[in-house]
């Protein structure tokens, strides 16, 4: 009798994995089966675009009269102008079917709008690194527009490599900055600490695990302060940091002439900024000035 109860726990248990096992095939084979579909569509040269439109989603013909590379970019000092670009992705979708503004140096932009909207699109159509369908976009030239991410990217090398990524020390020296300056930067964001704790700017370290993610945004910060471009792109990259000290990063950005383009859903940066684009994510899109009747919103 114990012996027929082991047997039937046993094949109980097979039964059970037995389970899970069809489950993980039913997952696989309805993967493949999307999977076969796509390449069958793509064998007969089947491709329906999306359009986010005022009044929602609807589908476009392949035949949009837009093509990569129809678009012109014009590189100029103080100024980034989008003159009726739409924010098309690369696989075609289309976020905004025309979007214009004009900013000029000084004028600090909030850029905000639910997740999917376009955020994103715009930063990446103005680093160039997305194909521009059409209109004209005037930007500074390279070197002048400079990216800061909401997980910054820490290279190998000592304390110093990470400041001035991605310049070498030779570099920095005949940029005529020392390490005097690092040091300033590094007072900046509140982050001089760094430097006892780590002993010195030639420690080599694993700065991915060494700092905390609230260190290494302040390390982007004070790279952003060291390269001085004329405009900078912050996407969430205060995000672990405290509100007093991004205040004082913020402020330090107006005094040194770098114009911002915020991503944030925090309130307290509204008071930092001139402007605000916001999207809806349904292809709508304004570009205002921020005043005393601005509705501020956020977290």
């Amino acid at each position: 009798m114990g012996r027929m109860l082991v047997k039937l726990a046993e094949a109980i248990g097979r039964l059970v994995l037995a389970g899970r096992e069809m489950t993980r095939l039913a997952g696989f084979t309805a993967r493949m089966t999307e999977i076969i579909g796509v390449l069958k569509d793509l064998n007969e040269g089947v491709y329906v675009r999306t359009m986010i439109t005022q009044n929602g989603t609807e589908g476009v013909k392949p035949s949009l009269p837009r093509a990569p590379g129809a678009g012109r970019i014009i590189f100029q000092d103080n100024i980034i102008k989008f003159d009726k670009v739409p924010l098309i992705t690369p696989n075609g979708d289309v976020l905004v079917r025309e979007l214009s503004f004009e900013v000029r140096s000084g004028m600090n932009v909030l850029v905000c709008g639910p997740n999917g909207c376009g955020k994103s699109s715009l930063f990446r159509i103005l680093g160039e690194l997305w194909p521009l369908f059409g209109g004209c976009v005037t930007k500074p030239p390279r070197g002048k527009l400079f990216y800061v991410p909401q997980r910054p990217y820490m290279t190998l090398g000592t304390l110093r490599d990470q400041v001035i990524y991605p310049h070498t020390k030779e570099e920095m020296l005949a940029k005529g900055v020392t390490d005097t300056d690092l040091t300033d930067y590094l007072n900046k964001v509140q982050l001089d600490y760094v430097l006892n704790r780590e002993k010195g700017w030639d420690t080599v370290a694993d700065w991915i695990d060494v700092l905390s993610g609230g260190e290494k945004q302040r390390i982007a910060m004070a790279r952003l302060f060291y390269h001085k471009p004329q405009f900078a792109i912050l996407d969430e990259c205060t995000s672990a940091v405290s509100v007093d000290v991004e205040g004082s990063m913020y402020e330090y950005c107006r005094e040194v002439g770098i114009t911002l383009f915020t991503v944030s859903h925090r309130k307290s940066l509204w008071t930092h900024h001139e402007y605000y684009l916001q999207m809806d994510g349904r292809g709508s899109f304004e570009f205002k000035p921020i005043d005393i009747t601005t509705e501020e919103f956020g977290s």
